[in-house]
């Protein structure tokens, strides 16, 4: 599924015939009891949402007065598509994505007069990244989402109002999809990008997901930019290994050594090199356990920003 198609890649969208986004229908039963995790999933709005106030005051014209009833009633609407804990959490309303130093580097390129930059956000949830680097002065056209839930990305227009003005293309599509699959709508995106952003992505998944996802992401970079990079942020562990969260299924977290040889096997898969970055966010071991990231806990959690680089 494809929303706001745009610029250079207006005949690519026109020749892929959109394939299948992977959505939960009503049929469907979750594989745990969710009336008991909402207390743990299902927080009461947060007392600081000063940032994303402004978004919502400013770049879609929302009445101060409204502003919390109308994040609520967002909040209750994607709960209802599907009640994951970054929705329940609030997680889509935080912008600290802004404070990351490479966060400014991609917002410089994008904002150079004449940029061929082109930035795609992989699990961008409702577009809340996306909307704040148009109010930070990216061109829209610019600017690229992806996520699993197609009605996410529907929903993105309704919380911020910007539906026939926002320029930015969403495509709806899995990136652990097989990569041979020709109606792959994120084959659309393939090649395109110079920067990437992947927040709370890839503590998802398992290694090899990991490993395959990351695949995917290095097909979205244009061949041969030695100046392309990705970068995010996600939960990460001071002994890298496999955690199994509440759910009963298991995630692989990481520390810098493993992060860089996650990327040195996506590199000898792929025929390109990567050098890695990872910053451990600086706050207690139970600020992390209690952020909207992370719905498990144990011994050695942190948050980490990352950055990876062609080498």
């Amino acid at each position: 599924m494809v929303h706001g198609a745009q610029g250079s890649l207006e005949s690519t969208v026109k020749q892929l015939a959109p394939g299948r986004a992977a959505t939960m229908g009503p049929s469907e039963k979750l594989s745990y009891d969710i009336t008991e995790l909402r207390p743990q999933l299902y927080w009461d709005l947060p007392a600081d949402i000063d940032p994303i106030r402004r978004l919502l005051e400013r770049y879609s014209g929302v009445p101060p007065e409204e502003v919390e009833k109308h994040i609520l009633a967002v909040r209750q609407n994607l709960w209802n598509i599907k009640p994951y804990g970054c929705i329940g959490k609030f997680r889509f309303l935080q912008l600290d994505f802004a404070a990351d130093p490479r966060y400014q580097d991609a917002l410089k390129r994008l904002t150079r007069r004449c940029t061929k930059e082109a930035l795609l956000d992989v699990g961008c949830c409702v577009g809340q990244m996306l909307r704040k680097m148009v109010v930070d002065g990216v061109d829209s056209s610019r600017l690229f989402g992806t996520d699993l839930e197609p009605r996410f990305l529907e929903m993105g227009y309704e919380m911020f109002r910007d539906k026939g003005r926002l320029r930015s293309m969403f495509v709806a599509g899995d990136v652990l999809d097989h990569d041979d699959d020709p109606k792959d709508p994120l084959r659309l995106l393939d090649g395109k990008m110079t920067i990437i952003h992947a927040a709370s992505f890839f503590h998802l998944f398992t290694w090899d997901d990991q490993v395959a996802a990351a695949r995917r992401l290095v097909r979205f970079l244009k061949p041969g930019d030695k100046n392309a990079f990705i970068f995010g942020r996600q939960v990460g562990c001071e002994d890298p290994g496999y955690q199994q969260g509440p759910k009963g299924y298991t995630r692989y977290l990481h520390n810098a050594a493993s992060w860089q040889k996650m990327w040195n096997e996506v590199g000898q898969q792929t025929g390109t090199r990567w050098r890695t970055e990872v910053d451990v966010i600086p706050e207690s071991g139970d600020a992390v356990t209690k952020s909207a990231d992370v719905n498990f806990e144990f011994e050695g959690l942190n948050r980490i920003r990352f950055g990876v680089y062609r080498a």
